[in-house]
C-alpha cells in the first residue's frame, strides 16, 4: 500500500531580518513560495503551506498551486507553533516532510531521497546534512505526531530531532542547498544569484 507523506511547508514568519517579505521575493520570475510549493506539489500528492504574517498576500499567490494553505493564529510564538499547526490538521499520515518558507534553492532530489529512505530503514527521523551541518526538509514519521504537537511553546522541534538519536538518520548531500536559507538581504542576493545560474546551465545544457 502506498504511504501517504504530507509536506508542510513553513512560510508564517515575520521575516524582521530581511525587512521584506522573504515568502514573496522574486526569483528568476517567480516568488521563493511559488518555487517552493511546486517542489513540494511535484513531490508529494498533499501538501499544507502554514502562513500566519500577511498570509492573505501569500494564500493570493498560491492559488494556482496544488497546495492547502493554513493560518497559523499563534505564528508569533514561533516556529514550532506553525510545525504544530500543520502536522494537527493532518490527521491521517505516515510521515511529514517539514519544509522552510525560505529555502526556494531545495531542489525535488532532496526530497525524493528522504522518501526513498524512509521505507528501507527502521528510523522515524530523516534529516539532511551537508558538510557536518544538519538542514531541510526533514522528515518525520507519524509515531512522532502526538510528541511533536505536545511540545511546549518554550521548546523547540529539536527537543524532538535531536532528543532521539537512536532513532534519526542523517544522510548526507553534495550541495549545500539543503542549509542556504533566506534570513538577511546578503542571503537573498546570494540564493538569487546561484539559483540563476544554475537556470542557466540547465538552459543551455
Amino acid at each position: 500500500m502506498k504511504k501517504r507523506v504530507v509536506g508542510v511547508v513553513l512560510a508564517a514568519g515575520m521575516a524582521t531580518r530581511m525587512g521584506r517579505l522573504k515568502q514573496l521575493l522574486p526569483i528568476d520570475g517567480r516568488t521563493a513560495i511559488e518555487r517552493i510549493a511546486e517542489t513540494f506539489s511535484l513531490c508529494l500528492d498533499d501538501v499544507v503551506v502554514v502562513l500566519g504574517h500577511r498570509a492573505a498576500e501569500i494564500k493570493a499567490v498560491l492559488a494556482s498551486y496544488p497546495v492547502s494553505c493554513l493560518i497559523n493564529p499563534s505564528y508569533r510564538q514561533g516556529m514550532l507553533s506553525s510545525v504544530q499547526c500543520g502536522i494537527s490538521s493532518v490527521q491521517e499520515a505516515d510521515a511529514y516532510v517539514l519544509g522552510l518558507g525560505d529555502q526556494p534553492g531545495v531542489g525535488q532530489e532532496v526530497i525524493e531521497e528522504l522518501l526513498q529512505r524512509a521505507w528501507c530503514v527502521k528510523h522515524g527521523i530523516i534529516i539532511p546534512c551537508w558538510d557536518g551541518k544538519r538542514g531541510h526538509p526533514i522528515l518525520l514519521k507519524a509515531r512522532y505526531r502526538k510528541e511533536i504537537i505536545s511540545l511546549p511553546t518554550d521548546q523547540g522541534l529539536n527537543a524532538v530531532t535531536r532528543g532521539h538519536p537512536e532513532d534519526t538518520l542523517e544522510i548526507p548531500f553534495g550541495d549545500p542547498e539543503i542549509i542556504e536559507d533566506m534570513d538577511t538581504p546578503a542571503d537573498y542576493r546570494r540564493m538569487v544569484k546561484r539559483l540563476e545560474a544554475a537556470q542557466r546551465r540547465e538552459t543551455h545544457g
